[in-house]
């Protein structure tokens, strides 16, 4: 087995060498364990591609994160506190975590194999209840498959009979390596306690928490025919498009933090002040200030997190660890700006009939758009042939696009 895993493995030197931009931390990680940091670069590669698909009908589309050197940590985008940079750090880490864990399941990596903590102990209560939920579906699909009772015998007495049929086993994906590999790996390019290297390491770990929040049971049923006899279930990273949606979610709900400390202490938040509205009758309540707010009125609007960003631990509100900081305001993303990595929406599609993000009027910033006939060559006419394969016939389509000018 070890032998066979030793073949799998990249050459030391050429994983370290062909990945540009890694710190000298990371690149002594890197020699140390070159088949962990090749499927970390892995991780990195999945969360680019997911952010752009995420923000594919956005301004700002994540290209700039597709370098030549495989690390969007060197792009200039990473270097500020925009709010898209926080969901950059929260994807990129949870790709890492995602990556080494299925990594250490499927057996390619030396350092790391299937998740050791097979007992439930290990699992948030989701789990648990998941879990418990499967079996209770196995037993009954047991009792309803046996018609014959011996007398005498309860359904109960039964279930209890047939529950050693049921196992905890498979290969579980290795979280708890792939979140401690993910947060040596990146979180060491954060060293200091400035309030930019604090806010990205608090993203690192937001994005490997969509990871590890996220995880899902999967069975596999065993027996004669595709029946049920034996029922094995492990513990699985959830589909990263889950992830994506999850981090998409909280960019949305991104919260901005004051950043007169930029030397050091704690970032603080910045509420935004709630718009005054016109009351029609005097019985109407005035809107409510959040609690947050009310006592701390005296901080201009600024309140501490309330938890240690530096471990992410405290007595504040615990909703914060999910939660994406950022530092900065963005910019419109409209015109190209070579300096911070911003290529600018000139050339980029968009659709003329929708009032969205997407639509010509937000993505072109006013600067209006043409229309271009595209011809592409697409699969049509598709027929299946028993057994077993699909013959499609190559059609050119013709179509109207919008392109931005």
């Amino acid at each position: 087995m070890i032998a066979g895993r030793a073949e799998s493995l990249p050459d030391v030197r050429a994983t370290c060498r062909t990945v540009p931009g890694l710190t000298r931390d990371q690149l002594e990680l890197c020699t140390r364990a070159s088949d962990v940091t090749a499927a970390a670069i892995e991780g990195l590669e999945l969360g680019v591609r997911e952010c752009q698909y995420q923000f594919q009908w956005h301004r700002w589309n994540c290209s700039s994160l597709s370098t030549r050197s495989r690390n969007p940590h060197t792009s200039s985008m990473l270097k500020r506190g925009y709010r898209e940079s926080a969901f950059a750090y929260a994807i990129a880490a949870a790709g890492v975590t995602h990556s080494v864990a299925r990594a250490c399941a499927q057996g390619r990596l030396i350092s790391c194999g299937c998740d050791p903590s097979v007992n439930r102990k290990g699992m948030s209560k989701s789990l648990r209840e998941s879990l418990e939920k499967e079996k209770l579906r196995f037993l009954d699909a047991i009792a309803e498959s046996n018609s014959v009772f011996e007398e005498g015998d309860s359904l109960r007495k039964l279930k209890v009979k047939q529950a050693s049929r049921w196992k905890w086993g498979g290969c579980s994906h290795n979280m708890a390596f792939g979140v401690e590999f993910s947060e040596l790996f990146l979180d060491s390019r954060e060293k200091g306690i400035d309030i930019q290297s604090q806010i990205n390491r608090h993203n690192n770990r937001a994005g490997r928490r969509a990871v590890s929040n996220n995880m899902q049971v999967r069975c596999k049923c065993h027996g004669m025919s595709g029946s049920c006899q034996l029922k094995t279930c492990w513990k699985s990273a959830p589909d990263f498009r889950v992830v994506g949606r999850v981090l998409k979610q909280q960019y949305r709900r991104a919260i901005l933090v004051d950043q007169s400390n930029l030397g050091n202490g704690p970032p603080m938040i910045v509420y935004r002040k709630p718009k005054k509205r016109k009351h029609v009758t005097g019985n109407l309540r005035p809107p409510r200030r959040p609690r947050e707010q009310q006592s701390n009125g005296a901080n201009g609007g600024r309140v501490g997190l309330g938890f240690d960003p530096m471990t992410g631990g405290g007595s504040g509100n615990r909703k914060l660890e999910n939660a994406l900081f950022y530092y900065q305001r963005s910019p419109n993303f409209c015109e190209r700006d070579q300096i911070s990595d911003i290529p600018g929406t000139i050339g980029r599609r968009c659709n003329r009939t929708s009032s969205g993000s997407e639509g010509c009027a937000s993505m072109c910033c006013g600067r209006g758009y043409n229309l271009i006939r595209e011809k592409r060559t697409d699969r049509c006419n598709c027929k299946f042939h028993w057994c077993c394969f699909v013959e499609c016939d190559d059609c050119e389509i013709e179509e109207w696009i919008s392109v931005c000018n």
